[in-house]
């Protein structure tokens, strides 16, 4: 009785540690989902930042590109020229109808105002920027005129209907003599919309803040200045309840424009505690079980006598079992025997009806048929020799194919120089050596037919290697090859009509090439 107490006092207290233990591991996955979570949206908004900092490159060298072009024209150009240079830039590139150039004299009175479609479509030409600006920015104006930079002001609401990055260099000819300013200004929405390219609206929200300060959206710049786009930004992060310390946040340089990026779960993730139910229902029930465990293994402590004796039996039962085995191994190799000797008798049926013929098609027609019984022969041959009863060594059995093959019509005078290259330790599963072997039959059989010379010597080599998870058999002759253009799937020859059908039951890829050398490649996959 004490026996019994004292097992049951330990599984008590093992049982007890493992639940203290379980415990833990359910707090450290619980903090790893978190982490990922974290992970999943920084990544998201690294990404998006990337993104938006390509976009702002290609923006960058096309308004660097207009100040090259404006300075060294021979005179400043006019409104057309800079129109059509403008719509030649923007063949290869996505500005598409959010970009607007505006030209204005040193007096701020617009004289161009450009878009890839039209010429002044809201009829500011004549009009004052002092009208529509305030005294800073018309300073800021005027020291940019003076200056060589290119500077990049805050956001506009453009009376086109959109929020524009206005960027703004000297507008000056080439004798270097100031004539005002040009704006180049790119819808915002442009460079916003890469942080929504992905498709994840649905989980993450972005929050804009030009200088720390002012909202910024697709559809608007919320500075306190009229807006004219009456399309509301669905995406705006106002519209979602997310608390700010759940956004993180990076700062991007836009030319001294200082542009904060925040990105938030719309809806904050959370982890599971269906988990934790589960694991810990889980682990009650395996205590529960351990318990019986234990009362069944001592009330059946007493039976382990009869237990070895039953063994006893069973070992006898395997032995039976393993004699059974042997025999039904005996009676596959003997089989595989049969049949391959009745292949032997067909191809020797095939080898004297040659002889009752004068037809040279028929007596080719007749050793082709040959040929491809004697391959499928060889495959029974070594199945039947072979332990496993289902495996082939590989190079062993191309070699013997290949004698056959030569044996059968090889000419006295041809000189054949062979390479087989294959591991000597690789093996196929019968049907993938039956594809394969018929496909090399074809091969060899026609090299020797049509590729081979009688007064030079020839050469033919064939390996197999082994690439990741797919196999490649190469085979070379010295050939001539196939004639230029010739369409391998349109052949109406027996032969390669079954190097495709082959290659297909072997789910692989057939390719030929001329030169340097006749080359047949096969990319193919055996059956596990």
């Amino acid at each position: 009785m004490l026996r019994v107490l004292k097992y049951y006092i330990t599984t008590f207290i093992i049982l007890l540690v493992g639940a203290f233990l379980l415990f833990l591991l359910l707090n450290d996955y619980n903090e790893l989902e978190k982490q990922k979570v974290n992970r999943q949206l920084n990544k998201a908004h690294t990404n998006a930042i990337i993104r938006a900092k390509a976009g702002i490159e290609v923006y960058a060298s096309l308004v660097s590109s207009f100040k090259s072009f404006t300075k060294n024209t021979r005179e400043f150009p006019s409104e057309k020229q800079l129109q059509n240079y403008l719509s030649d830039f923007l063949k290869e590139i996505r500005f598409n109808d959010s970009l607007l150039i505006n030209y204005i004299d040193t007096a701020h009175v617009f004289k161009y105002v450009i878009t890839p479609q039209g010429i002044d479509p809201s009829n500011l030409k004549g009009i004052s920027v002092k009208n529509i600006r305030d005294e800073k920015r018309i300073k800021e104006l005027n020291d940019l005129m003076n200056s060589k930079e290119i500077k990049l002001f805050t956001p506009i609401n453009l009376r086109e209907g959109w929020a524009g990055f206005p960027f703004n260099f000297s507008a000056r000819n080439n004798k270097n003599e100031v004539l005002g300013y040009v704006t180049p200004i790119i819808n915002v929405k442009y460079l916003l919309d890469y942080f929504y390219e992905n498709h994840n609206e649905d989980l993450y929200v972005h929050k804009f803040l030009v200088n720390g300060a002012n909202d910024l959206t697709r559809e608007a710049y919320y500075n306190g200045s009229p807006i004219y786009n009456k399309i509301k930004d669905k995406e705006y992060y106002k519209n979602f309840e997310v608390e700010d310390k759940a956004f993180i946040y990076s700062t991007i340089d836009l030319f001294g424009l200082k542009l904060k990026i925040g990105s938030a779960y719309k809806v904050q993730p959370v982890v599971n505690h269906t988990l934790y139910q589960i694991s810990y229902l889980w682990y009650g029930i395996l205590c529960i079980l351990i318990f019986l465990a234990l009362y069944q293994y001592l009330k059946n402590e007493s039976l382990n006598k009869k237990l070895q004796e039953v063994n006893v039996i069973v070992v006898s039962k395997n032995d039976e079992l393993e004699q059974n085995l042997f025999k039904i191994k005996s009676l596959i190799k003997e089989i595989h025997h049969r049949i391959r000797n009745n292949m032997q008798m067909i191809s020797g049926v095939l080898a004297m009806q040659k002889r009752e013929y004068d037809d040279e098609n028929i007596i080719n027609a007749l050793s082709d048929s040959q040929s491809r019984i004697q391959s499928m022969s060889l495959v029974h041959e070594k199945l039947y020799g072979n332990e496993s009863l289902k495996d082939v060594r590989i190079k062993e059995y191309i070699s013997q194919l290949i004698e056959f093959v030569e044996e059968t019509i090889r000419e006295k005078e041809l000189i054949v120089e062979k390479l087989v290259d294959i591991p000597n330790d690789l093996i196929f599963d019968a049907e993938t050596t039956f594809n394969l072997g018929l496909i090399i039959n074809e091969l060899i059989t026609n090299s020797y037919k049509y590729a081979f010379s009688r007064t030079e010597v020839n050469k033919l080599s064939l390996n197999i290697v082994k690439e990741e998870e797919v196999f490649k058999l190469i085979y070379k002759d010295s050939g001539e090859g196939l004639p230029e253009g010739f369409n391998l799937k349109a052949s109406k020859s027996l032969g390669l009509q079954l190097i495709y059908i082959l290659t297909d039951q072997l789910k692989g890829v057939l390719e030929y090439e001329k030169s340097p050398q006749s080359t047949f490649v096969i990319h193919f996959t055996p059956k596990v």
